[in-house]
């Protein structure tokens, strides 16, 4: 065996199964539905298992059905793709196939819910929340349906093929506060033996170099339309904007395919020089790396039976292609890892040799479908899953999972730190503007324990929501990147996001939902949409959302609570209370600085947006940081505060604000210019090419 696949996989087999949690003993595979009862489950959070199973599937690939009882409750978040405000509409006939279009929707009767769940969060009667998560093992998945007088759990394989063994189920975390039990039930699920190998927790991952840095992706302005003339162009348009772009993506449009079947991974006729040409291009202080999308199928209907791939194709089996049959069949992947590696070693090893850095996979949650029909469709896709992530682990330095909005795809990101959180952001389209900003965040709670969230690249110049955009990807704490044509940048939406070198200004843990809005719906009912995310020194970032549709007005508001939710992401959770001294509160777009004592609220007629800071107050001094940048406290690290004295470490020179309680004091800096922009409020001034500048601020009399 090739040393360097063994290596993998003994980095990805399973351990012995010690005991399993006890819930019943199968003997049949018949999907008659059975009860599950939540509402006293025992424990504060764990995971159900079937043990001992064995048994085939129904005609629709589905060994049991689960009518779930659960506790009373007030309201639910259910997570699925295809929901009520998809820009495509409700379409459950789309499942498993379900993109990167999962949403947050609120229900009072999970009976009515759409099919293909992913997460359920339960706000109950009695107080206190439920988070449910269906799982995926190595053979079966669980999903949930409404089935009308309840909330269902399916475990199946979507095959034809027997099953043996024990299979995960559902995990389940009972918490006093919402972010509480959706952190712990991953907790619970990823501590199970039958879950522990596939996933781990987002800050035990590598996140990659070259996404902390700004990037360009070709596709939403060029699409499918790209050829080498086009991205060599965009090359040169790039370093003439002056602006500090460091990654590009080369996008779909260069594959070799045909009736949307991949025929070989050398690029199509449109680039008749290969790679090398737009590779040489990349150098110090321009463009540093360069990355290739890739179709995790070979292309959108699979590997073309006629194609150039070799020997490769004894590692590949012909497929109908599910319900959405392909003339003339498919191929994919065999059942057994040895298949599956030897695919996807090839594939991105293939950009790999090219010269490529990083590579961005889209439709994972395609997948499944190609394998309906076949014994083990579920066993087949989590080899590939796992195969994939391996062949890029081994041969790239970086991986962003696109459509993989699916529960085996979710689970089987032990080694990749970054997926997409939302569907595909559209230029100038107002409608999609509201479900991806709404979706981006809406999904981090079920997402963003495992995963930093791609919010998608974005348009500067897009009139309908360029500097919005912007900021939800500041706040996403993802990679970033731009997709105008490079002669079109707008420099006041891009500088904000970095520094003059490309590094982005990041958070300390994804931006999500406030509590309230978790249980709202901000496109249908007139209510703010509030996000939070963790900053610096202690600070938090607030951006607050009118989506209504139709556009409606909305009071939003900011509260001195919202600050304690700051770290609801942060792994481990932080729980920052209010300083003693108060915070401050600072407007992004009014530059205005005030303190925060009680609810601050303010009206928005219209699809909008406002940028919040809260910063604490201590020794009578609040920090706002680079008031140039979207995310101004990351810029800046406060080592100590005194009632006379404040020093700072500046990571590169630009306005720096601070804020003294005394508003009669004098204050003064040896270090840089300092002067008075508004009461209590002061700037200090630092010439840009400074890096990690030392500070030192004092009071005067």
């Amino acid at each position: 065996m090739n040393p360097a696949l063994a290596i993998i996989q003994c980095l990805i087999l399973r351990s012995a199964l010690p005991f399993l949690l006890l819930f019943a003993q199968a003997q049949s595979g018949a999907a008659a539905e059975h009860a599950l009862s939540l509402r006293e489950p025992g424990a504060a959070a764990g995971l159900r298992a079937e043990t001992g199973f064995a048994g085939a599937p129904d005609g629709e690939g589905v060994l049991r059905r689960y009518a779930l009882q659960l506790p009373p409750f007030e309201q639910a978040v259910y997570w699925a793709a295809y929901q009520k405000y998809d820009s495509a509409g409700p379409r459950g006939d789309r499942w498993p196939n379900t993109a990167n279009r999962a949403q947050p929707l609120v229900y009072r009767d999970l009976g009515q819910a759409a099919g293909g769940g992913f997460f359920v969060l339960l706000k109950l009667s009695g107080g206190g929340f439920l988070a449910l998560l269906p799982v995926s093992g190595d053979r079966t998945l669980t999903w949930f349906s409404g089935a009308g007088g309840h909330l269902a759990l399916n475990l199946g394989t979507l095959g034809t093929g027997a099953v043996k063994g024990d299979l995960p189920l559902l995990a389940w975390a009972r918490a006093g506060d919402p972010y509480d039990a959706c952190r712990n039930v991953w907790e619970a699920a990823l501590r199970h033996p039958l879950i522990r190998q596939s996933t781990r927790l987002r800050e035990t991952k590598r996140y990659p170099e070259a996404f902390r840095y700004l990037g360009w992706c070709s596709w939403e302005e060029y699409r499918g339309k790209s050829d080498e003339k086009t991205l060599l162009d965009a090359v040169d348009s790039i370093e003439a904007a002056g602006l500090p772009v460091r990654w590009l993506l080369v996008d779909n449009g260069y594959v070799d395919e045909e009736g949307r079947r991949l025929a070989g991974f050398q690029p199509n006729s449109k680039f008749p020089r290969g790679w090398a040409p737009l590779l040489a291009r990349r150098k110090p202080g321009q463009i540093r790396w360069m990355g290739l999308w890739l179709n995790f199928n070979g292309y959108w209907s699979g590997v073309h039976p006629e194609n150039k791939l070799g020997a490769l194709n004894q590692h590949l089996e012909k497929m109908a292609g599910g319900k959405r049959a392909i003339q003339g069949g498919t191929l994919q992947p065999r059942l057994g890892f040895d298949h599956s590696f030897a695919f996807y070693d090839a594939m991105i090893g293939a950009a790999r040799e090219a010269g490529f850095d990083f590579v961005k996979v889209d439709a994972q949650a395609g997948n499944l479908e190609l394998y309906r029909g076949q014994p083990q469709p579920v066993q087949a896709v989590v080899e590939n899953a796992r195969a994939m992530e391996a062949a890029a682990a081994l041969h790239m330095d970086g991986l962003i999972n696109c459509m993989a909005h699916s529960t085996i795809h979710v689970f089987n990101t032990r080694i990749s730190a970054v997926s997409r959180s939302s569907e595909d952001y559209l230029h100038g389209d107002l409608p999609r503007a509201r479900r991806h900003l709404h979706n981006s965040y809406g999904n981090i709670p079920w997402l963003g324990h495992t995963v930093w969230g791609d919010h998608d690249m974005f348009h500067s110049e897009d009139g309908v929501a360029g500097r919005m955009m912007a900021v939800s990807k500041a706040m996403s704490g993802g990679p970033v990147y731009l997709s105008d044509n490079p002669g079109r940048f707008v420099g006041e939406h891009i500088r904000p996001l970095c520094y003059r070198d490309g590094e982005l200004l990041r958070p300390l843990a994804p931006a999500a939902p406030l509590p309230e809005s978790l249980f709202a719906d901000p496109i249908g009912e007139p209510a703010p949409f509030r996000v939070v995310a963790p900053l610096e020194n202690e600070s938090a970032a607030i951006v607050v959302y009118n989506l209504t549709e139709p556009e409606t007005p909305v009071t939003g508001y900011i509260t001195p609570a919202d600050y304690g939710q700051a770290g609801a992401m942060m792994q481990p959770r932080a729980t920052w209370p209010v300083p003693q001294q108060g915070l401050l509160l600072y407007d992004w777009y009014a530059k205005q600085a005030m303190p925060l004592r009680e609810k601050h609220a303010f009206r928005m007629d219209k699809f909008s947006d406002r940028h919040f800071l809260l910063c604490p107050v201590r020794e009578g001094w609040a920090v706002v940081g680079r008031t140039d940048k979207f995310l101004s406290p990351a810029a800046v690290h406060v080592l100590r505060a005194s009632p006379r004295e404040l020093t700072l470490v500046v990571k590169e020179g630009g306005p720096v604000a601070v804020w003294q309680s005394d508003g009669n004091a004098a204050v003064e800096s040896a270090d840089c210019r300092l002067r008075k922009i508004a009461p209590n409020l002061w700037q200090a001034d630092l010439a840009p090419e400074k890096r990690n500048a030392l500070v030192r601020i004092r009071k005067g009399s």
